[in-house]
């Protein structure tokens, strides 16, 4: 399988789906520290997160466009960290339909770049078909404690949500053990990803790692010891470019 995946990757990479519609597929974009992913249907573009470093937008944009222009764009946030919003001005003003799908609490409305986010006054979506499955935390001391993390065919995506985090909700979130790919929660840092949770997680086939290694180590080191022991493979961004799944 993971061959299979292996090869989706560079076709869809090299060809950047230039030949030949696909009507359902995933994209991890590569925009440095951060996380943009971002599941791709007939009529929905689906992000999770709209973040990543200043600056790299437009690294992605034409790729975007092509991808994403003639739908509904519905965007899914985990939490109020830079980078994992800080592209949403740029999204809104590519796109003409974009609405919010998933918003958790505004926790700092003093952030010039939240200001700047909530002054665009997009809308929330009117979409009630969209199988999605969001965990919103209860409790938490940080922003990362807080991310929502959310589940959607095979895709498991944490946010930043950390260890402590993980505790509650792989035990509640049962839906989590059909994920086949898990988006590094916290870009693969040393605080998340437990080895309780790859327990929870039988039919895990790939971890992605969105992040640039330069920036904060990520991933750690200790991450990638506990999936080469789930023998669990690794992709990242910073390697391979956008990763584009089938």
């Amino acid at each position: 399988m993971f061959k299979f995946i292996l090869i989706a990757v560079i076709l869809l990479n090299c060809s950047q789906i230039k030949n030949k519609p696909i009507q359902n597929f995933w994209v991890i974009w590569n925009i440095g520290q951060g996380q943009w992913v971002t599941h791709v249907t007939s009529d929905h573009c689906l992000h999770y997160d709209v973040g990543g470093e200043i600056g790299r937008f437009n690294s992605i944009k034409a790729n975007l466009i092509k991808t994403c222009s003639d739908k509904r764009n519905h965007i899914f946030l985990s939490h109020w960290d830079t980078d994992h919003f800080i592209h949403i001005p740029q999204l809104a003003r590519t796109f003409q339909n974009v609405c919010w799908q998933s918003q958790p609490p505004l926790n700092n409305k003093n952030n010039a770049y939240i200001r700047q986010i909530t002054s665009l006054k997009i809308p929330f979506c009117k979409d009630p078909f969209l199988k999605t499955y969001p965990w919103k935390p209860k409790t938490g001391t940080s922003s990362n404690d807080l991310s929502w993390v959310q589940f959607e065919s095979g895709f498991l995506l944490p946010g930043d949500s950390t260890k402590s985090a993980e505790k509650i909700w792989s035990k509640d979130f049962k839906i989590i053990s059909q994920t086949k790919v898990l988006v590094l929660g916290h870009h693969g840092s040393r605080g998340s990803t437990s080895a309780a949770l790859l327990n929870k997680l039988p039919k895990l086939q790939v971890a992605i790692a969105s992040a640039r290694k330069a920036r904060y180590g990520h991933p750690h080191e200790e991450v990638l010891q506990r999936l080469r022991k789930n023998k669990t493979p690794v992709l990242k961004t910073e390697d391979w470019g956008s990763i584009w799944f089938l």
